[in-house]
């Protein structure tokens, strides 16, 4: 799950957000400052191990270990992987909803093209997802059988989805597609899909293909399937 203010701004990846309750887990920031930066420490050392070995290399042990406390501490909040993988799910999908909403409108006061948008978006969602990577991959391959993940996912795409949509019809006069509803529903399927699937498989669409290429190749090709005028 991406932070859209992220991917425009280009600011850092994970941030914990504030209080949320999912499957068991209590995901919310504590009052005391010690326990405030005990809880810091563990979701950062779970995207990071994640990063290295992915979600499902990581035990709550060893998130304990690299965060440095006693493993107690993560078995006291979370009560197994799972839980705190939904946690986490959970909180990535509230600050993305949170955050699409404050891009957009930063993105109305802006002056930048409509290509300029779209660069920028597709380059740093290209960046955000390797970077977090592991913790993608999870969350993907749960949302395939998981109700629960699933639908985070669908709300966040339904939001880019509209918002997309407003943002196409404001900038009607650089777009030559002669539908903008279904072209900016293509166009966030398009790049999104193309993304997750060069992740998930390492594969597609060449094996061999930096991050700067598929975002110029992507880039090009919605460029392209728009009829951007540039």
């Amino acid at each position: 799950m991406l932070d859209f203010c992220q991917i425009v701004s280009g600011t850092p990846t994970p941030v914990p957000p504030k209080s949320t309750n999912n499957s068991g887990s209590d995901l919310y920031e504590p009052k005391q400052q010690r326990s405030r930066e005990k809880y810091e420490r563990v979701i950062q050392a779970s995207y990071a191990l994640a990063a290295e070995v992915g979600f499902e290399g990581i035990t709550l042990a060893k998130i304990a270990k690299r965060a440095g406390i006693a493993p107690s501490t993560v078995y006291t909040r979370f009560k197994d992987k799972e839980a705190l993988l939904h946690a986490l799910h959970k909180q990535a999908t509230d600050k993305s909803l949170e955050e699409i909403e404050m891009t957009f409108e930063k993105l109305t006061r802006d002056q930048l093209s409509l290509h300029e948008i779209l660069e920028a978006t597709i380059t740093r969602s290209l960046q955000l997802t390797d970077e977090i990577a592991g913790f993608q991959k999870a969350c993907y391959q749960r949302a395939l059988s998981d109700p629960v993940f699933a639908a985070r996912e669908s709300a966040v795409r339904k939001e880019l989805n509209k918002k997309f949509k407003r943002l196409f019809k404001e900038r009607r006069a650089e777009i030559g597609h002669d539908n903008i509803n279904l072209c900016a529903q293509f166009f966030v399927a398009m790049y999104t899909s193309i993304i997750t699937e060069h992740f998930m498989t390492r594969e597609f669409p060449v094996e061999s293909m930096s991050n700067q290429q598929l975002a110029r190749e992507l880039i090009d090709a919605c460029v392209a399937y728009l009829q951007l005028k540039v």
